[in-house]
């Protein structure tokens, strides 16, 4: 099987988790707003299959998958294989237990599928959860993200979700230097520091359910990112 080489992210895609997200109406207003794609996942979602089935028979939304596992596959339009490149746990790591078993899925069901290479930056609760190290140095990372590019990841994520750390533009500035490679960044965003993250370099820019889900008014807020981020100039 080959990795998808036409699919392509947009400039920002909001992480949606299904246990809190999952009324229809609020993704074909999404739809109505002007998104294209949304990202479902979260840190243990569960009824990632279901809501991916009720997006594609209700609407024109594409479908980016981030599984928990091999159980959570559904036919989107694409299904993101995530190696957290600096992850511990025998599960989520490069080669991983997860990783293999969730592949093996896809290639036997024949889903589209993009292999990224995942980088957790700071202290959050995808650190706990993929039992993640912290990597010490920039120099380290981009080592790192060349050896991806060689081996054939397209797409490379910095999960920044911590409040305490800053992206750091030297580093996006020194991976935009790395020829193919489409650098996703995870951020507590809003939509002006959203808009600084794409001004560095950052071809895609997301934002973590748990905005939405502290947010008095979502559509507002999803209004809000279309608005900065998504509308054309």
């Amino acid at each position: 099987m080959e990795q998808d080489r036409n699919f392509v992210f947009e400039r920002y895609i909001p992480l949606l988790d299904p246990d809190t997200f999952s009324d229809l109406a609020f993704y074909r207003e999404l739809e109505r707003i002007g998104y294209r794609q949304v990202l479902l996942g979260g840190t243990g979602a569960a009824d990632l299959p279901g809501l991916t089935m009720k997006l594609k028979e209700n609407t024109r939304l594409q479908v980016v998958l981030y599984p928990a596992g091999p159980d959570s596959l559904a036919p989107a339009d694409v299904v993101l294989l995530p190696d957290v490149m600096n992850s511990n746990s025998h599960y989520a790591r490069p080669f991983g237990s997860g990783s293999v078993a969730t592949a093996m899925h896809v290639a036997r069901r024949g889903l589209n599928f993009i292999p990224l290479a995942y980088f957790i930056m700071g202290n959050s609760t995808a650190r706990w959860y993929f039992d993640a190290f912290l990597v010490p140095s920039p120099k380290i990372i981009l080592g790192y993200a060349n050896y991806a590019r060689m081996v054939g990841y397209r797409y490379l994520a910095l999960d920044y979700e911590d409040p305490a750390l800053a992206i750091d533009p030297n580093l996006i500035a020194a991976l935009k230097q790395v020829s193919g490679l489409h650098l996703v960044i995870s951020d507590e965003f809003d939509p002006e520091s959203g808009r600084q993250a794409l001004r560095m370099g950052a071809d895609t820019v997301v934002t973590p359910s748990d905005i939405f889900e502290d947010a008095g008014d979502p559509l507002r807020l999803a209004r809000e990112f279309h608005d900065a981020l998504l509308r054309p100039p």
